[in-house]
């Protein structure tokens, strides 16, 4: 698996300066350190998911007991297209884009997991 900051760069730098500016050092850390779990993108709506493998696995307790859950997301000014997902236990799981720019669908649509066909 590859770095969420070695396999889309200047999306990284671009989201993790505006979390360090906003005084999210801890998720720009996170962010950066995580791994690519898996990438999806529809060419048809547009939209993309950049899955990732927080630095920090959950115990069995917050595995088994309490389960993992959507628990925050985080929009971007600097970059309106990108929002940063978090679990239940604030942990980073995803970036959503929707609308990326034309840039960044290049490198979403090859490095996709899920190829859209049309009918």
């Amino acid at each position: 698996m590859r770095s969420f900051a070695g396999a889309f760069a200047e999306l990284a730098f671009d989201l993790s300066l505006e979390l360090r500016a906003t005084g999210r050092v801890d998720l720009a850390r996170e962010l950066e350190a995580s791994t690519v779990k898996s990438v999806s993108y529809d060419p048809e709506t547009d939209i993309g998911l950049i899955a990732l493998e927080p630095q920090r696995p959950l115990n069995t307790v917050e595995r088994n007991v309490i389960g993992q859950k959507l628990g925050q997301v985080i929009p971007f000014s600097d970059a309106p297209y990108a929002s940063l997902q978090l679990d239940n236990f604030g942990r980073v799981v995803a970036v959503e884009l929707v609308a990326p720019p034309t840039k960044l669908r290049w490198i979403l649509r090859p490095a996709s997991n899920y190829r859209w066909r049309r009918p």
